[in-house]
């Protein structure tokens, strides 16, 4: 079962839309997602869940707020009649896109979206600081609940929107904070559609989940989004996961997880690749391997004011990393290909 302790609130750290960072009076920290807990002030007494910090996970040394006992903002209702988080404690309204008034409701065409999949939050950030500075514009970002499901929670995406490097964010499945909630992928993309926004980014939130198994990782999701999305028109493709700098060996070079992706996406994809490496193992599962010349990102990343970690490492540091994911940027930003 999960882990309570109840603790006081002794100093409010950050605060943005959607989260607050607050100190507690063990000298622990906590998040506190405002949508489900509303604000905490000093003083308050907080119910925190300790199981990631107890269980020594990687989630960024915070407890996350469950309750406030002391809240003083009483009841506090969304617009909409879906539920996000459904049948979880702190299940909320979302008023999701798919039921508003708009004229895309019966609409299943999505040509002229051009989606890049990718497997880590990390390479979202990356890539969209890339494209950005290419098209001189935000993209579109959609975010899958494969992995954390607030939006809020996530500090690349706070750093990118603020620095006008990411646009539009749809928040889908059982993530919720987008500002466009939708029921799933599909519409979400096709509601960026509906604002003229057709540069766009899928990808799960912070906290990807990958196992020793072929088939146990977060980024499974996307075999069934490349699917959906290209057989409703778009132009889709995939990002390689690959590194130089990850100590573990199914991660060196192009990741294990990339390799089962397009073992099993049956539907043809774009897979951008660096000019100097070989194309020939996604050409016969039969995808198109597009190839750029002079690709790497790391130098761009690395004077970011947007900081970007991967595997607990400044991303920058990936040579072979930045390179497949700056070929991924070109062929979003539409760069010509060699």
């Amino acid at each position: 079962m999960s882990s309570f302790e109840q603790r006081t609130v002794t100093h409010v750290k950050l605060e943005r839309q959607g989260l607050q960072r607050v100190l507690l009076d063990n000298g622990t920290q906590a998040t506190s997602l405002t949508e489900i807990i509303g604000l905490v002030e000093v003083g308050q007494r907080v119910i925190v869940n300790t199981t990631a910090i107890d269980l020594n996970l990687g989630s960024g040394g915070y407890h996350l707020v469950h309750f406030n006992l002391d809240s003083k903002q009483g009841d506090r209702m969304r617009p909409g009649r879906v539920l996000k988080a459904r049948y979880l404690s702190e299940q909320l309204q979302a008023d999701v896109w798919e039921e508003q008034d708009n004229e895309s409701q019966n609409v299943s065409d999505l040509t002229g979206m051009k989606v890049l999949l990718c497997q880590l939050h990390s390479h979202v950030g990356a890539i969209a600081i890339a494209t950005a500075l290419h098209l001189n514009a935000p993209v579109g970002f959609v975010m899958t609940d494969q992995a954390s499901l607030p939006l809020a929670i996530s500090d690349i995406i706070f750093e990118a929107k603020k620095s006008d490097v990411i646009g539009v964010t749809v928040t889908t499945g059982q993530s919720f904070g987008g500002e466009i909630e939708a029921v799933t992928v599909a519409s979400g993309v096709l509601a960026l559609k509906e604002r003229n926004e057709s540069i766009v980014i899928v990808g799960c939130g912070p906290g990807h989940l990958g196992t020793n198994s072929k088939l146990g990782f977060s980024g499974l999701e996307l075999v069934g989004h490349a699917t959906i999305l290209s057989k409703l028109g778009a132009n889709v493709a995939l990002a390689v996961r690959a590194s130089s700098a990850d100590k573990r060996e199914r991660h060196r070079g192009v990741s294990h997880h990339t390799r089962t992706l397009l073992e099993l996406i049956p539907h043809p994809i774009v897979v951008p690749i660096p000019s100097d490496v070989s194309g020939q193992e996604i050409e016969s599962l039969g995808h198109a391997a597009v190839r750029y010349s002079d690709p790497s990102i790391s130098d761009l990343l690395s004077k970011s004011n947007i900081h970007i970690q991967s595997m607990n490492r400044p991303l920058f540091e990936d040579v072979l990393a930045c390179e497949y994911l700056g070929a991924a940027a070109m062929w979003l930003a539409g760069n010509r290909a060699v």
